[in-house]
C-alpha cells in the first residue's frame, strides 16, 4: 500500500483535467552545521543537517491548480537518525487545490501536525528533538529493535511522521479550515513506532482544524487535532499562539491514551517502555521576538508517561541571525532534565554554527 500511495502522488498532475494553464517550479536548499558543548558525558560534538526540495506545478485556466514536491534531507552525527532510511530520508507527494479544498496524496505530515502552530520555534533548536543531539535523552532512542520512545516527543501528533497518506483539507471559510489523514500504515522512521511492535503497520486516521483571526489589537493561531491508531491508540492536541508587533507567544497540548484493554501483544526482545509515549502528556510554552533579520524563542517542554517515571523537561533558548539572504547564524542554549528508568540526566548545552541557503 505505501508503495501505491506514492504512485498516486507522482501521478497526481497526470489526473487533473488538461486545459490550457501555466507552468511553475521552484527548487531551494539548506545546509547546516551545529558545533555545541554540553557538561554531560560526551563534551563537545557537531552535526551537519540539510535539505534539498523541489516543486512543479501548473495552474489551470478553471482555478485548479496541482503540484508535486519532492524534499530529500539528511544528517550527519545526529543522536536521533529519524528520517525515513536512517541517515537520510524523503517526503514526496501530490497537491490539487480548487474551490472544493486541497487533496494531498504520498509521504507528508497528517493534517494535525501541519495544523499545529504553539510555542514559537527557531533556530537550532527549533524542535526538542534537536537538543538531544547534544545531550541524549535516554527516553528517545531510534535504531532498529532498540527504538524506544518512553514518552512523548512534541505536542503535535508525530506518532505516524511522514508515512505514506491521503489528506483533504477544506477550503477556509472566516479563517478557519479542517482536516483529514488517512494512512493505510502507520509506521515511518520519523515517528514514534518501533517496526517491530505487533500494531506496527496498522492503518490511523487524524482529523484537525485550525482557526486563525485579525482581533485588531492583536492576531491569533487555534489548531485542534484528534488521531486514532491501531484501533484503540487515541491522542489529542490543542494549541495557540498570539502575537503583536515583533513579538508572540503561544504552547501547546497533546494527550495519548489507550482507549480500553490494550490488545498488543508485549514483546520481551524490545527495550522497556518503548512504547510508553501511548500513554501519556506532553506541553509547552514559549515566547519569540522578531526584528528585521534577528529571531529568538525562548520555550519550555514537559513531557511525561502516565505508567512510568519517565519525565522530560527541557528549557531552550534559540536565537537566528540573517547575515544575509544566504547565510544564517544560530545561537543556543538549553537546559535539560530527564527521568527514566535506567539513566537520568540533567545538564546543559551552548550550541553555534552557520547556515547556508541556497
Amino acid at each position: 500500500m505505501k508503495f501505491k500511495l506514492c504512485f498516486l502522488a507522482l501521478v497526481v498532475l497526470a489526473a487533473c483535467p488538461a486545459r490550457a494553464g501555466e507552468w511553475n517550479y521552484e527548487i531551494e536548499g539548506h545546509a547546516r552545521a551545529l558545533y555545541g558543548y554540553s557538561d554531560v558525558k560526551d563534551h563537545h560534538h557537531g552535526i551537519g543537517r540539510g535539505w534539498l526540495s523541489s516543486m512543479i506545478g501548473y495552474d489551470f485556466d478553471n482555478g485548479v491548480s496541482a503540484g508535486l514536491y519532492a524534499l530529500l534531507n539528511g544528517g550527519i552525527d545526529r543522536e536521533l537518525q529519524d528520517y525515513n532510511q536512517g541517515r537520510w530520508g524523503e517526503e514526496v507527494y501530490g497537491v490539487v487545490d480548487s474551490d472544493y479544498g486541497q487533496v494531498m496524496v504520498g509521504q507528508v505530515y497528517n493534517v494535525a501536525s501541519l495544523f499545529h502552530n504553539g510555542a514559537p520555534s527557531v533556530g537550532a533548536f527549533a524542535a526538542n528533538t534537536d537538543i538531544v543531539d547534544f545531550i541524549a535523552n535516554p527516553n528517545w532512542k531510534r535504531n532498529s529493535k532498540e527504538t524506544k520512545f518512553a514518552t512523548l516527543t512534541a505536542t503535535d501528533l508525530n506518532t505516524d511522521g511522514v508515512t505514506p497518506k491521503i489528506s483533504y483539507i477544506s477550503p477556509e471559510f472566516y479563517g478557519a479550515a479542517v482536516g483529514f489523514s488517512y494512512m493505510p500504515d502507520s509506521y515511518n522512521r520519523r515517528g514514534l513506532i518501533n517496526k517491530h511492535a505487533g500494531y506496527a503497520h496498522d492503518d490511523g486516521f487524524v482529523g484537525a482544524a485550525y482557526f486563525d483571526h485579525d482581533w485588531g489589537w492583536f492576531f491569533s493561531k487555534a489548531s485542534i487535532g484528534y488521531a486514532q491508531y491501531h484501533s484503540n491508540d487515541k491522542e489529542y492536541s490543542a494549541a495557540l499562539n498570539i502575537s503583536r508587533g515583533n513579538w508572540n507567544i503561544g504552547g501547546g497540548f497533546r494527550k495519548t491514551y489507550i482507549d480500553g484493554e490494550d490488545k498488543s501483544t508485549p514483546d520481551r526482545k524490545l527495550p522497556l517502555d518503548f512504547d510508553g509515549y501511548r500513554e501519556g502528556y506532553a506541553w509547552n510554552i514559549g515566547i519569540g521576538y522578531e526584528i528585521g533579520p534577528f529571531a529568538s524563542a525562548l520555550t519550555y517542554f514537559d513531557s511525561k508517561a502516565k505508567h512510568s517515571d519517565n519525565r522530560n523537561k527541557m528549557v531552550a533558548f534559540s536565537n537566528q541571525y540573517q547575515f544575509n539572504k544566504y547565510i544564517d547564524v544560530y545561537a543556543a542554549a538549553a537546559y535539560v532534565d530527564y527521568d527514566a528508568a535506567d539513566e537520568s540526566k540533567h545538564g546543559y548545552a551552548l550550541v553555534t554554527g552557520l547556515g547556508v541557503n541556497f
